[in-house]
């Protein structure tokens, strides 16, 4: 060891001092190269001979210092043990169960979906069909009476003769006289048996069709114009049962509101032919 001067302050400091105890400044320590000797007769070798100058032994490279050795990155935390492999393909596997489960329960869903919503629809159409052949049925009956009370209406007013309406419009005491008002025939047709009958049938029928009706006021997808049609038509069919089962007004004015309500019952009818779907069949 030796005292040198700090070539930064130029106080005294040791030749081995780091840094200068006076002013801070840091030496560079390279460390001193290692002595290379002779394996064979350890003299002294000179840097960069091939062999040595003293026996003439081949000078060997120093392994370690020529052999770069890749460097090992150690992942902390990956090294997985048996179980641990066996608790992840447990997952995998449990999660490819759930997929495949999900997948297998939405189809499942849709067919019954669909299996429901074909029932829904060919229900639907099965009343839709219904109601229009109640309507039709009740509305012929309805348009008979009304024919038959503007015929005694008429002949009643005009004292005509005739073998359907005699009964209603001519007095039973032998003299064969028509009834001076109207009225009085009208009130004979109607506490007859037969015309109490044709009655009470439209009303039963009325009743039928109102419970359908209600039924049909949530149509499935694809048949809300076939509600609406039929909508149409149960309109035209109470006005003209209605009127059926009991006439008001003068004779021209029920004339036309029957014939206005025949005409609109029959163009919603064959709108509603005509919009009827075939029912859905099971593919």
């Amino acid at each position: 060891m030796a005292i040198i001067k700090c070539p930064e302050c130029g106080q005294d400091i040791s030749d081995k001092a780091k840094r200068c105890i006076h002013c801070g400044k840091i030496f560079d320590s390279d460390p001193q190269p290692e002595e290379k000797r002779c394996s064979e007769c350890g003299e002294l070798l000179p840097d960069n001979v091939e062999v040595c100058p003293s026996c003439g032994c081949p000078v060997e490279e120093d392994k370690k210092a020529v052999e770069i050795k890749p460097q090992q990155v150690e992942v902390a935390g990956i090294t997985m043990t048996q179980k641990t492999k066996k608790l992840i393909i447990g997952i995998i596997i449990a999660l490819i169960v759930c997929i495949a489960g999900g997948a297998g329960f939405k189809v499942y869903s849709d067919k019954k979906a669909a299996k429901e919503y074909r029932e829904a629809y060919n229900t639907y159409i099965d009343d839709l069909k219904k109601a229009q052949s109640l309507m039709l049925s009740g509305g012929s009956e309805a348009e008979t009476l009304c024919n038959l009370t503007l015929k005694v209406w008429s002949n009643s007013i005009y004292k005509e003769k005739d073998s359907e309406t005699d009964k209603y419009t001519r007095q039973k005491d032998g003299t064969g006289r028509f009834y001076d008002d109207f009225n009085d025939a009208l009130s004979i047709l109607y506490s007859d048996s037969g015309t109490l009958t044709t009655i009470s049938n439209i009303e039963t029928n009325q009743t039928s069709i109102k419970t359908l009706m209600k039924k049909l006021q949530t149509p499935p997808d694809g048949l809300d114009k076939c509600y609406d049609t039929i909508s149409y038509l149960y309109e035209a069919y109470k006005s003209l049962t209605d009127m059926a089962i009991s006439p008001s007004g003068n004779y021209n004015g029920f004339s036309s509101m029957k014939s206005d309500a025949v005409n609109d019952f029959m163009s919603a009818y064959d709108k509603l032919d005509s919009q009827m779907p075939e029912k859905m069949n099971k593919k």
